[in-house]
């Protein structure tokens, strides 16, 4: 019966979204939704150092010189609300805004509705895919996190290697999507989602014809956690393709782990990219092959966190220059608590950026020392 009850709930759920809530909110006699807020603010000061062969030529001035000092801010603030139905069912609304000036000041990250219940979890919206909802990564305390574009504001990528992203799972893209989330069976947990445009539009996705222009992304994952004493295992394996244009398809898989054992964890990441269009990789010229892969170990107690991480990815060019490009970082960050909600956080970071070719301008490498207070409210 109970059972039955959640696929009702399910169903009366899809009719909102088609039909509109009042009446069927009304019928549930919910209760009036609470909103609560919160977010973060994290200033960092940042010494680095690039190569001076990229920075400059013989001449000493063809190409941009880059200052050793950086400040960078990085803040969102949240607004959160949810309310329970009669049936059970938890409703929630989150709406995150990007909050630094530089960013062109509030702006929306991800906005969406959630519903939990026994059927699992649904979210609709412009919001994170399924399959990095349960993914596992890298333990990388800090200032920054390795695989998000970050370390690029201190250590610049040169534009010859802008198709190296150094991240070994499917990205943290907000697109409109709806995700599934499936409670957890013995440990196993599966979830999904489709992206019917990955532009930012509320137009209907022009997919088809000689004008079509959108891309469309499919995922799926499936989750293991389990408790063996003190140790904690983690483990995912997850698929997604993107439809769109030649250039832009591609399919991909990654495997993630996490392995704790008291205050240490250990975890890594693979990731295998490649062209769907059969002709992109023929030509010699492949659009999306990459491989990526990350390591890290950290560290915790008592309001403490150090650890060490690694991301590396290689990703084939033109059959015309033997080589490939390849992006490699290494790290060592901590945080430490100073007080409730608010941590000192540093990295120091080491970066090398290898283009095919081996032109000064399209090589870099270089080290960062960042540092910064991050305050949770």
């Amino acid at each position: 019966m109970k059972k039955s009850l959640y696929m009702t709930t399910a169903l009366a759920a899809a009719g909102v979204l088609a039909l509109g809530a009042t009446d069927a909110v009304a019928a549930e006699k919910a209760k009036k939704m609470s909103i609560a807020n919160g977010g973060f603010f994290k200033s960092m000061i940042a010494f680095a150092q690039n190569d001076g062969s990229f920075e400059s030529t013989t001449s000493g001035t063809s190409r941009t010189h880059y200052d050793a000092f950086n400040i960078v801010n990085d803040s969102e603030i949240y607004f959160k609300g949810n309310t329970k139905l009669d049936s059970g069912v938890r409703v929630d609304v989150i709406v995150q805004f990007e909050t630094d000036a530089v960013k062109g000041g509030a702006t929306i990250d991800e906005s969406y509705v959630k519903l939990t219940g026994g059927f699992g979890d649904i979210r609709i919206g412009t919001t994170k895919a399924g399959s990095f909802v349960l993914k596992h990564s890298s333990p990388m305390p800090g200032a920054i996190n390795l695989e998000t574009p970050d370390s690029n504001l201190f250590v610049i990528r040169p534009a010859a290697t802008s198709s190296v992203g150094t991240a070994s799972h499917i990205g943290g893209g907000d697109s409109m999507k709806i995700v599934y989330i499936s409670p957890i069976f013995s440990g196993f947990r599966v979830g999904g989602s489709y992206t019917p445009s990955n532009t930012a539009t509320d137009a209907q996705p022009a997919v088809g014809g000689t004008a079509g222009t959108e891309t469309q992304t499919y995922d799926a994952m499936v989750q293991y956690k389990t408790n063996m004493g003190s140790t904690k295992l983690g483990v995912d394996l997850g698929y997604w393709e993107t439809h769109g244009a030649a250039a832009s398809s591609l399919k991909a898989w990654r495997l993630g782990a996490n392995l704790g054992f008291g205050a240490i964890t250990l975890g890594g990441g693979y990731k295998v990219v490649e062209d769907l269009d059969t002709t992109t990789s023929l030509s010699g010229d492949p659009t999306n092959e990459s491989k990526v892969y990350t390591a890290g170990v950290q560290y915790a107690a008592s309001g403490m966190k150090v650890g060490l991480g690694w991301v590396n990815e290689v990703k084939p060019m033109t059959a015309a220059i033997a080589g490939d490009d390849e992006g490699t970082k290494f790290a060592l960050g901590g945080s430490f608590q100073l007080g409730t909600g608010v941590d000192f956080v540093g990295t120091l970071v080491h970066v090398d950026w290898d283009d095919e070719a081996t032109t000064k301008g399209n090589n870099n490498d270089g080290w960062a020392v960042i540092g910064g207070i991050k305050v949770s409210f």
